[in-house]
């Protein structure tokens, strides 16, 4: 195949561009014919080794002849879509519409979710999930890579002091909060706890961040090939992103693979990893939660072990291999390079594995459609006969059951809801709308308990914590419902709804 990536730039060290360029150059190695685009020069942090061209502007005009164009930005997807002759695909590592920075540009980066006649590629459940509930886009979704021949596990480090504490990310984008794991770590020193911060940083040390009661290793710039022997000179790793704007955070699992025990937040990217036994989980942007962690993940060796085995276990599952044929998959699918070899697979049952996973998209695509002309009831017949396909999709799971209620059979649906959370579907989308469900079928008590559950999920909008201030408010809770409304507007101050509800209110 003719492969193009768009890339804004190159010339950084950003873990999106990373996994592109390494994905470029596993797909050149396999014989394809692959060039990156991008309006910087080429990295000087990694050896490509396919075609790149620096162009001024990226637009149709100047992508060479091509099978597939792949934008990897929002900015990029415009200019895939406009190539005649060549199959565009969004390589969606994170959505861009939800982050604070983004704010004056939301409407664009929409309308380029909305372009017609793109394929979309995601790396992780919530994206997936996103895509599908905001835009009706029925993505591929394809595990994402770690690159195992430099992070791989050393023996376990011996108990000592100082602490060395992990914190990677730059500290001017605003979702990966670095401020709140400083303010950690300067808690828990001033509790005692004798620590090294081994900051690792794309950019510039940020001048907030300069000055610091305990010391600091700074790393700046770090080449890929060295990150693991900077991972396994760590006791703990601490992740620290606020919310869903994080689409994986590679470090996190890069430090699994090298054997680190890991404090992380409890948002959607850090929680789809497996059987959530490889980290603590704190809530975001909670100093003394961090701290505290920070003290039992670095002083309990019983914990310390279990997390290090456990981060390693959750790690095998992401390899260059894996991944990459998962994306070449799609790009053979969308393409139709891949008929005459699926044509060919006789072996392992992979004619029966293919037209699964071929008829259970064509069903989710369906009921988008479906949906979008407000044909409710046809459209949960197709998403329940996708869920006996794929019985383990969590995501999917939750849109056959909502569909259910879509089409009129709300008590079907929260009985089908019910049955998702008794056998383990801990995922927000599931609590979220069943919660939903139970507080219009007049049981608020136990919504409020399912809003908690999504919220303990990830979902911690402004629109949740404002639902579960009614449940509270119907269960006779006022201060409960004060206290989540107070929540939702300090995560959304002019969401109208909450703001009439906390007016609403009695007198305390």
């Amino acid at each position: 195949m003719r492969i193009v990536w768009l890339l804004e730039r190159t010339d950084q060290l950003w873990g999106g561009v990373k996994v592109a360029l390494t994905d470029a150059n596993w797909l050149a190695r396999r014989g394809h014919d692959v060039t990156v685009l991008s309006r910087t020069a080429p990295p000087a942090w990694l050896d490509l080794q396919c075609a790149f061209q620096r162009v001024d502007t990226l637009s149709p005009a100047v992508v060479p002849p091509a099978d597939v164009v792949i934008g990897t930005y929002w900015t990029t997807v415009p200019a895939a879509a406009g190539v005649r002759g060549a199959r565009a695909v969004h390589f969606c590592q994170g959505y861009e519409g939800d982050a604070v920075e983004h704010d004056n540009v939301r409407a664009q980066i929409e309308a380029v979710y909305r372009l017609p006649g793109v394929h979309h590629v995601t790396i992780a459940p919530h994206l997936t999930a996103l895509l599908r509930r905001r835009f009706a886009i029925a993505a591929r979704e394809v595990v994402y890579a770690t690159d195992h021949d430099v992070c791989f596990p050393a023996p376990a480090r011996p108990a000592g002091r100082p602490l060395r504490v992990g914190l990677v990310g730059p500290y001017e984008v605003p979702w990966k909060d670095i401020a709140t794991g400083l303010a950690a770590c300067r808690l828990a020193h001033r509790a005692g706890l004798q620590l090294q911060l081994v900051r690792v940083t794309n950019t510039a040390p940020h001048a907030d961040e300069r000055e610091q009661p305990f010391p600091v290793e700074w790393h700046e710039r770090v080449r890929p090939e060295r990150m693991g022997d900077i991972y396994r000179s760590l006791d703990v790793f601490l992740g620290t992103s606020s919310g869903a704007e994080e689409g994986f955070f590679l470090p996190a699992v890069e430090a699994m693979a090298c054997g680190v025990p890991c404090v992380l937040t409890d948002v959607p990217c850090f929680r789809a990893h497996g059987d959530h036994q490889y980290a603590l989980f704190v809530p975001p942007r909670d100093p003394p939660a961090m701290a505290e962690a920070l003290v039992v993940a670095g002083r309990s060796p019983e914990v310390a072990a279990a997390l290090r085995s456990g981060g390693i276990a959750a790690a095998r599952r992401y390899t260059q291999d894996a991944h990459g044929k998962a994306l070449l998959a799609v790009l053979a699918d969308v393409t139709g390079h891949g008929k005459q070899v699926a044509a060919a697979r006789r072996t392992d049952g992979g004619d029966l594995v293919d037209l699964g996973a071929r008829l259970t998209r064509e069903l989710r695509d369906g009921a988008a459609r479906l949906q979008a002309a407000a044909d409710h009831e046809r459209a949960a017949a197709f998403l329940a006969a996708a869920h006996c396909l794929c019985p383990g999709d969590a995501g999917l799971a939750a849109d056959a059951a909502w569909a259910l209620h879509q089409a009129g059979d709300t008590a079907g649906a929260l009985r089908m809801f019910t049955a998702l959370v008794e056998h383990g579907f801990d995922q927000a989308a599931v609590h979220e709308r069943r919660a939903h469900l139970l507080n219009g079928s007049g049981q608020p008590a136990a919504a409020a308990q399912a809003f908690r559950a999504a919220i303990a999920a990830g979902r911690r909008d402004a629109d949740t914590y404002n639902s579960l201030g009614i449940a509270l408010f119907r269960t006779g809770d006022v201060a409960g419902a004060r206290s989540s409304f107070e929540r939702a507007l300090v995560l959304q101050p002019d969401h109208q709804d909450a703001l009439a509800n906390v007016a609403d209110l009695p007198a305390h």
